[in-house]
């Protein structure tokens, strides 16, 4: 049954932050529009954080809103860093309460980690995260009193998964994911609901960054509505991720893997033993009777997993590698005047490395510990009583001075300053997070210009299952190790090309910090820091990086571990729903919500970048289209044809190309491939093959068979597209190549097939998803190779027009690369480039007028032409049909553009 009931906020009081611009406006137009009283928070300024303060951005949005709509507003203009409290006020003292809090300013300080200075990594975080916390804190109580609110982080992909230059960023909003989770499960008995969002949009943040053409799918229109639902008092669910952008709404939740449980006693358990089962480590099967896949909202059931391995027998297997990689390597690890700090320092020494043994509170014990078991006479461990906030570089040039290098840096210092967040004081929260996530950023960037000069380096963050899941009584703790695990993965990112490995472990063991919110079940079990320390020795190790059959390196992941058990936690994003509607509201969000939180097996996807998610989403959004669009009709008329021609390049010259009353009217041959341009969709690449993303694929063959010749100037056609072929290249790339059937809709004839070669790099195919390609056209697959031991038999050069690009792409393809010459920059090409398309309909255009028609032509992309360029078409008659030809780049200094290609002609007595 339908469920037409409008979703109303009348009375209810909503305050937006960031609310003079982008998402925020919409969010606050919408709102009042279904009765909410708005407070329209915003501070001006430019999107970076600068400038003076200014009243206009949500003056604006008020009185468009008052005046407009008739709705219920008020501006406020105070800074969410500093002025949290005044923002909630200004809800209290105009409208009595405060109902729903939309945590949405932000600002981008985007530069690379290695320029990034500590400035522009607090005023991030202090604008994301603390302000989320100021204005959260502010309206807390109130919520509680009055047994009701709603509240909303915004998140975003590059805080789940990391992405280059915004280290600050990623940390920032990863934070507020774990900042959301704990709050959910502290507000859930008082009708709290808090939940986060990981939207794509269209805003002042985003133009710019993302390419026009994306931009316009990416309206803030298309956020709003699952923002409006998730606050509605008839809304219950909490503690939730979504990520979400141009009508594609998902959820995201952890995965976590089954795992490896080890015996933890015995003295076999060791990185080599952790090693040789790797691959169980990681693996997401439902296979182990310890323990299955999950997706959790809190830490593993480790005193049933510690139960477990302490079943196993006493010698862990230890494989036939032995972990010698570290002998002599320099090895920093802050904390480590006792638990697991010590433990880790002892475990590195014991494979040879050299220890700075890093603490607060002077921790030579461990240092003589370390030199008596492991030194030999010789000095392997010293001390350093460096603050961690305050005195990174001084760390880091103390093993410099000692040992002149370093190779391994493990962020493990820590406090703990538990309250419930109705009474965690300020200065609770600024604690915590300086002394967990500003150290890690401090040493991090202390030790990056070490790295980068000796291209190598490990990093070992320490995150927290607080931080995954949330906690009740740690919403500084969550906060902050949330944010280091999307620190981590941003690090991750930019030190993979410099061979700087950087992993995020979240530990299970017993330590003075833990101790105290233990329960008895967990001190009796005993979960002992040496429990976690093999497993952090083999995540600095180059045996484990080697081991890797797929040739990715274990860097940008997150494990659990303690207990004799090893597992990887990683997103799992449902198919989601998208919405093709011109307005999507509240209500179709709310009729189709069990669509967004499904998650079927066979679809449910495992994003493992902001690329990769942003372009699956939009892939989802394309597919949707093409579905709704399965039966859509390709209608042309003589005006297409012209238009066609003239993009190839024809002109009053040659009027029965450019006149419709021309007695031999025609359209080019190569129209034919026009009609299948926009039926790739209907492959579903993303289905075809693993690790797809759209922005890695290249179109590298087109092969044409045209069964009506010449094509007729006016039809209704039908294209039906299908896979006619998927491998994989050497582990490099996947290769799909797409049949396109093409009919006459008012004859049912067959008018053309298409076969378009896709290379999709970094995409893998399984043995279960390979379709051979063996029915495939001879024409299509034969290598047509340009003769060197003999001159062309034709030679014709032709000037492209500067402005052929803009008139080829009103032939169906729009893509802005071709047009936007800021686009162009942005993806390494000094200017727009002319379709590649277009480069072969001018080359058959030559070939045509030469050697008269043909039925069949192939072709591949090699590289591309730049509008303008002088080109030059190179043909050979090889037999009594088949005319091989190649075209090159005159302009360019005689590169090959098109290679590989021949036309087959219809009639065996043609021209020449």
């Amino acid at each position: 049954m339908v469920n037409d009931k409008k979703l109303l906020f009348k009375d209810r009081v909503v305050v937006i932050t960031g609310g003079g611009g982008g998402l925020g406006k919409v969010y606050a137009i919408e709102f009042a529009k279904r009765g909410a009283k708005v407070v329209v928070n915003d501070l001006g300024g430019s999107v970076e954080g600068s400038g003076k303060k200014s009243a206009s951005p949500a003056d604006v949005v008020v009185k468009e809103i008052v005046d407009k709509y008739r709705g219920t507003a008020v501006a406020n203009y105070n800074s969410v860093t500093t002025e949290g409290k005044e923002i909630i006020q200004t809800a209290i003292k105009n409208y009595g309460r405060v109902d729903i809090l939309i945590n949405n300013a932000g600002i981008l300080r985007d530069v690379s980690f290695a320029r990034m200075s500590p400035e522009q990594f607090n005023s991030v975080i202090d604008v994301h995260l603390n302000g989320a916390y100021q204005l959260t804190k502010a309206a807390w109580p109130y919520m509680r009193d009055q047994r009701y609110g709603r509240i909303i982080n915004t998140a975003s992909p590059a805080g789940l998964y990391g992405n280059y230059g915004q280290a600050n960023y990623s940390a920032a909003k990863l934070g507020l994911v774990g900042l959301g989770e704990t709050l959910a499960k502290e507000g859930y008995k008082y009708n709290i609901t808090v939940n986060s969002i990981a939207p794509l949009a269209r805003s002042r943040m985003t133009e710019g960054v993302i390419p026009p053409h994306i931009l316009q799918q990416l309206g803030p229109e298309k956020i709003a509505p699952l923002v409006l639902y998730l606050t509605h008092e008839s809304t219950k669910i909490t503690n939730s991720i979504f990520e979400l952008a141009a009508g594609y709404f998902g959820q995201i939740r952890w995965e976590r893997s089954s795992g490896q449980i080890f015996n933890p006693n015995s003295e076999t358990f060791t990185p080599e033993a952790v090693l040789h089962r790797w691959s169980s480590v990681v693996d997401f099967k439902h296979d182990k009777p310890f323990k299955g896949v999950e997706h959790p909202n809190q830490l593993a059931d480790y005193n049933k997993l510690i139960t477990a391995a302490k079943q196993l027998p006493d010698s862990n297997p230890q494989g036939p590698v032995n972990i010698n990689s570290l002998k002599g390597k320099i090895v920093i690890v802050t904390g480590a005047g006792s638990g697991l700090g010590r433990s880790h320092a002892l475990w590195f020494a014991r494979y040879g490395s050299k220890v700075v043994v890093n603490d607060l509170s002077d921790p030579q014990c461990v240092v003589d510990e370390i030199n008596s078991l492991y030194g030999k006479g010789e000095i392997v461990a010293i001390k350093d009583i460096h603050n961690v906030v305050t005195e990174s570089k001084e760390i880091i040039e103390t093993a410099l001075q000692k040992f002149g290098r370093v190779d391994v840096l493990v962020n493990n210092a820590g406090i703990l300053r538990d309250r419930s967040f109705l009474k965690m004081s300020d200065a609770e929260w600024d604690m915590v997070l300086k002394v967990h996530l500003y150290s890690t950023f401090n040493m991090c960037k202390a030790v990056w210009p070490v790295f980068l000069k000796q291209h190598s380096g490990f990093i070992l963050n320490t995150t927290s299952t607080s931080g995954i899941y949330g906690n009740f009584g740690q919403a500084n703790y969550a906060a902050a190790k949330a944010a280091i695990l999307g620190f981590s993965r941003t690090l991750a990112i930019e030190g993979l090309k410099k061979n700087i490995i950087v992993n995020a472990i979240a530990p299970h063991a017993e330590t003075a910090m833990t101790k105290t919110i233990f329960s008895e079940k967990e001190l009796a079990n005993h979960f002992d820091p040496s429990q976690v320390s093999p497993f952090v020795v083999l995540l600095c190790s180059k045996e484990l990086q080697k081991k890797q059959e797929s040739g990715k390196l274990v860097t940008g992941q997150l494990f659990e571990v303690g207990g004799g058990w090893c597992g990887q936690t990683r997103w799992q994003r449902s198919p989601g729903f998208v919405s093709l509607s011109e307005q999507i509201t509240p209500e179709i969000i709310r009729d189709n919500f069990s669509k967004i939180t499904d998650f079927p097996a066979p679809t449910s996807t495992h994003p493992n970048s902001t690329q990769e998610s942003s372009m699956s989403i939009l892939q989802s959004v394309q597919n949707a289209q093409y579905k709704a669009n399965s039966d859509l009709i390709f209608d042309y008329n003589y005006k297409d044809c012209i238009l066609y021609n003239l993009g190839i390049g024809c002109d009053t010259s040659q009027m029965k190309y450019v006149y419709e009353n021309d007695p031999e009217f025609q359209v080019l041959p190569t129209f034919g491939v026009v009609p299948s341009l926009n039926s790739s969709g209907q492959l579903g690449l993303d289905k075809l093959v693993d690790n797809f993303n759209y922005s890695m694929l290249l179109h590298g063959e087109q092969y044409l068979h045209l069964f009506q010749s010449p094509m007729k100037t006016s039809a209704r056609l039908r294209t039906v597209a299908k896979p006619v072929q998927v491998i994989e290249k050497a582990h490099k790339a996947a290769i799909v190549v797409g049949g396109f059937k093409t009919y006459d809709v008012d004859t049912n004839e067959l008018v053309a097939y298409n076969e378009g070669t896709y290379f999709i790099r970094g995409a893998s195919v399984p043995e279960g998803k390979v379709i051979p390609g063996t029915n495939r056209p001879s024409f299509a697959i034969q290598q047509f190779v340009a003769p060197v031991d003999k001159s062309p038999d034709y030679e014709f050069e032709v000037v492209t027009d500067e402005n052929q690009a803009l008139i080829y792409r009103l032939s169906g393809d729009f893509n802005p690369l071709h047009i936007d010459s800021k686009l162009a920059k942005a993806v390494k090409f000094p200017k727009p480039i002319l379709h590649g398309l277009c480069t072969l309909g001018i080359s058959c255009k030559v070939l045509l007028e030469k050697f008269g028609a043909f039925s069949e032509l192939k072709v591949r992309f090699t590289n591309v032409v730049f509008p303008g360029d002088k080109l030059k078409v190179r043909a050979w008659k090889v037999r009594s049909r088949i005319v091989i030809f190649q075209t090159i780049d005159v302009s360019r200094g005689g590169i090959v553009v098109l290679d590989n290609a021949a036309i087959k002609l219809s009639e065996p007595e043609s021209k020449l």
